[in-house]
């Protein structure tokens, strides 16, 4: 996938008429979600995304054992909008991620994740 294509689905699902928004969101949710994952999870992620993601992302050798709710008020501080609107736009980068990388590497990042992320999966 293309990075325009994921940034303007990303704004098609979570109603974001501004690009610049939606290529914000997308970097922050992204962000956050490889804060949450392994340095070698993370990096696997990356690369099947396009590669401006690499550029705007930066990959820790260690997962952060982040709570959900944490992971949706660090989303929804970044970007400054309140923790619903932050849960519609998380929801709408991993439905663009689901679409974006292959199954396998969905499994596995869906693995390193608490079951309670699964609610932002669906």
């Amino acid at each position: 996938m293309k990075f325009g294509d994921f940034i303007r689905r990303v704004g098609e699902r979570a109603d974001i008429g501004d690009r610049f928004e939606a290529e914000k969101t997308s970097a922050i949710v992204l962000q956050a979600l490889c804060d949450r994952l392994s340095g070698k999870e993370a990096n696997d992620l990356l690369a099947q995304l396009p590669a401006m993601f690499k550029e705007l992302v930066v990959v820790s050798p260690s997962a952060q054992p982040i709570p959900l709710e944490e992971f949706v008020r660090r989303v929804a501080d970044e970007l400054q909008v309140e923790p619903d609107e932050a849960r519609k736009r998380i929801r709408a980068v991993f439905a663009t991620l689901r679409e974006a990388v292959t199954w396998g590497e969905l499994r596995d990042v869906v693995e390193e994740l608490d079951p309670e992320y699964v609610d932002l999966l669906a």
